[in-house]
């Protein structure tokens, strides 16, 4: 048995398993990419060709990680039990599928986040993505999702995918926020509190400035069109609410388009481990933005504080000097919570976003369930994701909801009038990510310390 198993090797989980390391625990990352790092951090893929990169470096206090702690790098992590003092997580390989098992005493879990990606006409065209799947192309194979590309949607985000794709050689559109100008000015001014990351946000202005890239706020994409593949993306303004304008639309030349309103946690295996009393058993930790989307800073603060609360928890306790350390880190955290809670209600998307929708616009594109369902299930009683679900089939997919269901979540919500938690989640699965029978109809040998398992 593990003494402490992170879940997650984006900046959340290395924090954790630093810390934790730190204070001398033997701690075991597990993360279904190649490499640690994270979609913040994420390095090119093992063998990848040499082209464009856009990766950031691992930051240098993360350089020895791996020869301080046992990493199984591919695996995924899709089921989690607690059964007195132990945690069991069961394991499928990303590569060839082998099932497996890990016994801890303690877990972290930093699944990290989703994209939201809100449907609009034209989004299941070939060439219209996510801004995150654009940036992990770029950062893990040095490819560009196209040549002409347009990002939107809206949030912090779009602008360091809009900046590694212009320096990468694409020719950035625009940038298309939906947030309008008044609200951007009060995030500016809430930056100045922030130094780091006001440096960093004027760096990519820098960049999209310098190729003459136009930034468009106020506005969304609302469809896309073309003839096998996007060919031009529908833009309008729109209002707060993000219900678009009348008049104002404009065509754009594009080949290809990525669009994000921000993240969602990863709750999957959170939920597992939740008791009926709704609290979470002695011996798991959360950390990152599965407690809660804030960035990479956040989430690294988080990781740290759960490492040496998980460390504290199986009898390592810290020194005055890590106490210290410790007591000055959440002064961090807290600061940069602030700033996090600002941007999450500046750019929370508003509901008006499904009157951009045609009736036959799929929303679940794993089952073709187009928004008219969804309309008609709500109009006829079913004001909850699991009882739209149940009459639809939105998010019975091989997707399970992944990437339909926070926007069916708000969908529901837009259209009965009622708030997102009351409408609920898709996120309750005894399975936590897509794998094969075979994976499930036999018993897991426990993964051995020490033994070879990339």
């Amino acid at each position: 048995m593990r003494e402490l198993v992170v879940v997650g090797g984006g900046p959340a989980g290395m924090a954790a398993a630093a810390a934790a390391a730190r204070l001398g625990v033997d701690v075991t990352i597990v993360d279904a990419a190649e490499r640690l790092g994270g979609q913040y951090y994420r390095q090119p893929r093992v063998g990848a060709a040499p082209g464009r990169r856009a990766a950031h470096g691992l930051p240098a206090r993360y350089s020895r990680l791996e020869a301080e702690v046992e990493v199984l790098a591919g695996w995924g992590v899709w089921r989690a039990e607690a059964e007195g003092r132990q945690v069991t997580l069961q394991l499928v390989s990303q590569q060839d599928e082998r099932p497996a098992r890990l016994s801890a005493a303690a877990v972290v879990l930093a699944p990290g986040a989703t994209e939201l990606a809100l449907p609009f006409p034209g989004w299941d065209l070939p060439g219209v993505t996510t801004a995150g799947a654009a940036q992990a192309l770029l950062k893990g194979q040095g490819q560009l999702l196209g040549r002409r590309v347009l990002v939107g949607g809206s949030g912090p985000f779009l602008l360091p995918v809009a900046a590694a794709l212009a320096r990468g050689g694409a020719t950035v559109v625009a940038v298309v926020e939906a947030a309008p100008p008044r609200r951007l000015a009060g995030v500016a001014a809430s930056l100045a509190g922030h130094p780091g990351t006001l440096a960093q946000a004027l760096g990519y202005l820098g960049t999209l400035a310098r190729r003459r890239v136009p930034l468009l706020p106020g506005s969304a994409v609302v469809a896309c069109e073309g003839e096998g593949r996007v060919e031009r993306a529908v833009i309008a303004e729109v209002d707060q609410g993000l219900s678009a304008r009348a008049g104002g639309r404009r065509l754009v030349p594009v080949d290809a388009v990525c669009v994000s309103f921000g993240f969602v946690p990863r709750l999957e295996l959170v939920r597992q481990l939740v008791e009926p009393k709704g609290e979470l058993p002695a011996g798991v930790f959360l950390a990152g933005e599965v407690t809660g989307v804030g960035g990479a800073k956040v989430a690294e603060h988080e990781g740290a504080l759960a490492g040496a609360a998980a460390a504290a928890h199986l009898g390592h306790r810290p020194s005055r000097r890590e106490e210290r350390a410790a007591r000055l880190l959440r002064l961090r955290l807290r600061h940069a919570e602030r700033l996090a809670a600002t941007l999450r209600r500046a750019f929370a998307p508003g509901g008006g976003w499904t009157g951009w929708l045609e009736p036959e616009t799929l929303v679940c594109r794993c089952e073709d369930v187009p928004f008219s369902a969804l309309a008609e299930a709500v109009a006829e009683g079913a004001t909850t994701a699991r009882a739209v679900r149940g009459v639809t089939r939105c998010g019975m997919g091989y997707c399970q909801g992944r990437t339909c269901g926070p926007a069916l979540q708000l969908a529901i919500a837009s259209l009965s009038g009622a708030d997102p938690e009351e409408v609920g989640d898709l996120q309750s699965r005894p399975v936590a990510l897509p794998l094969p029978l075979g994976a499930v109809a036999v018993e897991p040998p426990e993964l051995a310390p020490g033994a070879p398992h990339r």
